[in-house]
C-alpha cells in the first residue's frame, strides 16, 4: 500500500479515528494498536514481509534489552552488538545483494546465475534494517538510558509512515514520544494535513509527469539530441527530488496526524553552493546515519586529509551501494565522495559559504548552478540500469548535436504549458521557503481565504494531472 494510492485514502481516516478514540492514559493500548496497524499496512503488499519485519525487530529488541542490563561498554555487551548487527546486514544481503554476487561471481566463470533470482525484496527493508542497527549501537553507547517495552520498540519499528521509504529514524527520538500520553493536537494535525498536502503534490503532478518525458527520452536516448539529453538530465533531478522529498513530506506529515514527529529529511538541496550543502539538505536521516554510525568511527576528519579523503570515499561508495545492487549505485557514490576532495584539500572552499547568507546575487547563483549541475551529472548514473548505458547516455549527451532536434518526447505531460509554469512556480516558491520546514508551512500565518485557495487548487491540479506513473522511486531501495 503506497501512501498516494487509493487504499490509503480509505485506511487513513479510518485508523486516525480509532487512534485517537482511545484515551490518552492507554499508552501501551495506543502502541499496540499502531503496531497491528503498521503489520495490516506493511502485509498489505505480501504477508510475508511481516515475518521478516518481526524476525528483525524482536533480535533487535532482546538485544538492545541484554545490552541495556549487561551496561554499555563492556565485552559481553560488545559481542552481542556485534551479533545483531552482524544478523541484520546478513538479512540484508541475503534479500538485497545476494543474487548481485552471484552473477558476478557467475559472469567470471562465463556462466549465469539462476540460483537466487526468486528471493523477493521485501519493501523498505533497507530502512528498517538501518533503523534496527541504530538502535543497538544507540543502546550500547550509552545515548538510551532508558528501558523500552516490547510494545513500544516495535511501534517504533514499524511505525507505517516511516516503514516503507524513511526517514531512517533514531529509536532515541521516536520512543520516548511513543512513551508519553498523547493529547490530539489540532495545530500539529492541520500542520500534518498541509505537510500531506504539499508532498502529494510534489509526487503527482511534479515527479509523476516529469517522469513520463524522462522514461521517453531513457528508452531511445541514442535517438536524441544533446540538447534534449542535457534537459531530460535535469528533468530527471526534479523528478527524483519531487518524488523523494514528496513522499518524505507525506510521511511525517502522516506522522504528525498521529502525534509523532518524524526527523527531517530534505532541506532544499538543490539550493546549495557546494556538495556538502547538499548532503547537508538531501536525505538528511540516511546522510546522518553514515556520519555518526561510519564516518565518525572510522576516524572522521581527525586523522590528516587523506585518512579525511579516504573515509569520505568509503562513506560515499557504500552509500551508494545501499542504494541498490548494481555498479551503477556504486558509482554514484563514489562520484559524490570524489567531489567532497576540493572541499577537504582546500579548507577554504567550504568555509568561505558558512558565514554568508543564501540570497540572490550572482556569486551565490553561480555556486548553486554549479553544484545542481554536478549533482545532475552524478543522476545520470543513478538513473541508468547499468554502467554501459550510463556511459553511453553520457556519450550521446556530448556527441549527438548532428542529431534530428524535436522537443516531442519531453512534452508529454498534459496541459504542457501549465504543466512547466506549475513547475517554475514550485521553484520560486521553494526558494522563498527555503527556511521553512516544508513549503506550505507558511500557509498556517495567513488569512483563511488564502489558505484554502491553495489548498482546493492544489486537490485540483492533483486531480488533473494524477497519471498511472507507478510506484515511489525510494521504495525500491
Amino acid at each position: 500500500m503506497s501512501l498516494d494510492s487509493f487504499e490509503f485514502l480509505l485506511f487513513l481516516p479510518l485508523v486516525f479515528f480509532l487512534y485517537w478514540a482511545i484515551p490518552k492514559k492507554y499508552v501501551s493500548v495506543k502502541n499496540l494498536y499502531l503496531i497491528i496497524v503498521s503489520y495490516l499496512f506493511y502485509g498489505f503488499a505480501d504477508w510475508r514481509f511481516c515475518l521478516l519485519l518481526f524476525g528483525i525487530s524482536a533480535v533487535t529488541y532482546f538485544s538492545g534489552k541484554y545490552i541495556y542490563k549487561i551496561g554499555g561498554g563492556k565485552k559481553r555487551s560488545r559481542w552481542i552488538l556485534i551479533f545483531n548487527i552482524t544478523f541484520c546486514l546478513l538479512v540484508l544481503c541475503i534479500f538485497k545483494y545476494l543474487n548481485f554476487f552471484a552473477e558476478q561471481f557467475a559472469g567470471l566463470l562465463g556462466s549465469e546465475s539462476h540460483l537466487f533470482k526468486t528471493l523477493l525484496l521485501p519493501v523498505g527493508l533497507s530502512f528498517y534494517v538501518f533503523m534496527a542497527i541504530s538502535y543497538t549501537i544507540d543502546m550500547y553507547r550509552g545515548a538510551v538510558t532508558v528501558r523500552h517495552t516490547f510494545v513500544d520498540f516495535f511501534a517504533y519499528i514499524s511505525f507505517f509512515p516511516h516503514l516503507l521509504a524513511g526517514p531512517i529514524d533514531r529509536g532515541r527520538e521516536i520512543i520516548p514520544q511513543l512513551q508519553k500520553g498523547r493529547s490530539f493536537s489540532y495545530d500539529m494535525a492541520a500542520d500534518g494535513m498541509r505537510q500531506i498536502l504539499c508532498g502529494l503534490f510534489k509526487k503527482l503532478v511534479i515527479a509523476d509527469n516529469i517522469g513520463l518525458s524522462v522514461d521517453a527520452v531513457w528508452g531511445t536516448y541514442s535517438q536524441h539530441h544533446s540538447i534534449v539529453l542535457a534537459v531530460t538530465a535535469i528533468f530527471y533531478s526534479i523528478q527524483i527530488y519531487a518524488d523523494f522529498s514528496g513522499y518524505s513530506d507525506m510521511a511525517i506529515g502522516v506522522g504528525k496526524l498521529f502525534g509523532i514527529r518524524l526527523r527531517q529529511n530534505f532541506s532544499y538541496p538543490y539550493f546549495s553552493r557546494n556538495i556538502s550543502e547538499f548532503w547537508r539538505g538531501w536525505h538528511q536521516s540516511l546522510t546522518s546515519w553514515f556520519t555518526e554510525y561510519l564516518y565518525i568511527p572510522l576516524g572522521g576528519n581527525r586523522k590528516g586529509k587523506l585518512r579525511t579523503i579516504l573515509n569520505t570515499l568509503i562513506v560515499f561508495t557504500l552509500c551508494g551501494f545501499w542504494h541498490g545492487a548494481n555498479w551503477t549505485f556504486v558509482f554514484w557514490g563514489l562520484v559524490n565522495g570524489l567531489l567532497f576532495i576540493p572541499l577537504l584539500v582546500f579548507s577554504h572552499l567550504k568555509t568561505q559559504w558558512k558565514n554568508k547568507p543564501l540570497q540572490w546575487d550572482m556569486s551565490n547563483i553561480m555556486a548553486v548552478l554549479v553544484t545542481f549541475l554536478c549533482v545532475t551529472f552524478c543522476w545520470i548514473f543513478f538513473r541508468a540500469p547499468s554502467m554501459s548505458e550510463a556511459v553511453g547516455y553520457i556519450h550521446c549527451l556530448f556527441s549527438n548535436w548532428l542529431t534530428p532536434f524535436t522537443l516531442a518526447p519531453l512534452t508529454e505531460s498534459y496541459f504542457t504549458p501549465l504543466f512547466f509554469l506549475l513547475v517554475g512556480i514550485c521553484m520560486v516558491v521553494e526558494w522563498r521557503s527555503r527556511l521553512r520546514e516544508f513549503p506550505l508551512a507558511g500557509l498556517a500565518d495567513k488569512p483563511q481565504w488564502i489558505r484554502w485557495t491553495v489548498y482546493l487548487s492544489l486537490i485540483l491540479l492533483i486531480f488533473c494531472y494524477r497519471t498511472t506513473a507507478g510506484t515511489f522511486i525510494y521504495q525500491n531501495f
